[in-house]
Order: structure tokens, then sequence, then C-alpha cells
């Protein structure tokens, strides 16, 4: 998909006159945005050029918490030798149990605090990238034993 298809299929529970009213922009100026056949950069492609030219990934985890959501890069995973999904397996395993370590710790008091919610958090961003690992090595096809 690219991202004039993601903002039109975006678009599609509202309609493009319902978002471009809410966005306080024409809905010409929306649907030019969308046309697959206009060879001009759309506000997507530009949030994607601010993110490439400032080498950073804090824009992206803002737009995702801002949905109630976490970013999780992938991981440049590339064909190896050394390279199994035992090992991402492995590794997932460990930081899920680092998960249940933290959530344990935390419990010692019977209470969860601010600071023990924020640990959680972490090691569980953790766990996630992991399993991502994981998952894209599989799919990558290192069956290798």
């Amino acid at each position: 998909m690219n991202t004039k298809e993601a903002m039109y299929k975006a678009c599609k529970k509202k309609g493009i006159q319902e978002v471009a009213r809410l966005m306080g922009i024409a809905p010409t100026t929306l649907y030019n945005q969308m046309n697959q056949n206009m060879n001009v950069p759309d506000i997507v492609d530009r949030f994607i050029e601010f993110c490439n030219a400032t080498e950073s990934a804090i824009p992206m985890q803002y737009v995702c918490e801002f949905q109630n959501g976490y970013f999780i890069p992938n991981l440049d995973i590339r064909p190896s030798n050394s390279v199994t999904t035992q090992k991402y397996m492995a590794e997932a395993m460990r930081k899920f149990s680092n998960v249940l370590d933290e959530v344990s710790y935390s419990l010692e008091d019977n209470k969860i605090c601010k600071s023990d919610s924020e640990k959680i958090r972490h090691k569980w961003e953790e766990l996630k990238h992991s399993l991502e690992s994981f998952v894209l090595a599989c799919e990558f096809g290192y069956q290798k034993n």
C-alpha cells in the first residue's frame, strides 16, 4: 500500500467531505493529496520525509502514542548462516521472563506505583521488539538448526 492508498482507506469511514471539514481544508485539497495520478508528495509522504531527514523515530512515536499505540521499529534482519529462529525465540522467552520478573518485583508491596508501571512498560516494549524480531526471522525463512 502506498501513502495515497492509506489516506483513501482512512477516509472511507467518514468520507472525504467530512474529513476535509474536520481538518479545516477544502475537500478538493484533500482529494488532490490522494490523487494517484498527481506526482506531488502528500502530507503522509512529507511526514515520512521529515522522519528520514531528522533520522529520528520520535515523530512516529508521538503519532503512535497519540493514537493510543506504540511504535516498534523492525530490525534489519538479513540472511546469515549463524542466525536461527531458535536464537530469536530464546531471546523473546528471556524478555518475557523479564516482564514477569518486573511485575513480580513491583507487586512485592501489593501495589504498582508510577515508576513500577514505567519499568513494566519498558520491559513490555523490549518483549514486543523481540517477538517482532522472531516473526521477521520466521518470515525470512531462517529455519537453520
